[in-house]
């Protein structure tokens, strides 16, 4: 859940915290939940809602995220079933 400070309230701008950077949000997530994922494919972090009437989560923000590491594809052997 998003919980403003006096200041964040005062300057209308609500951010959250991903691995120690800030993001964002806007204001008309106050007290809200949101969902935030990183894409290493397009090197973006996404951030979703879903309103409590609503079945499926909306995009509603994007930023760049660049990641330092080499991308890898998943190793074949780790979806075998036994």
């Amino acid at each position: 859940m998003v919980h403003p400070t006096a200041a964040e309230l005062q300057g209308l701008t609500i951010k959250i915290n991903v691995l120690n950077e800030t993001f964002n949000v806007g204001k008309e997530f106050i007290s809200e939940y949101v969902r935030a994922t990183i894409c290493l494919r397009k090197q973006r972090l996404e951030v979703y809602y879903r309103a409590q009437d609503q079945d499926v989560a909306v995009l509603i923000k994007e930023f760049e995220y660049n990641v330092n590491e080499e991308i890898r594809p998943i190793r074949d052997d780790i979806w075998k079933v036994c």
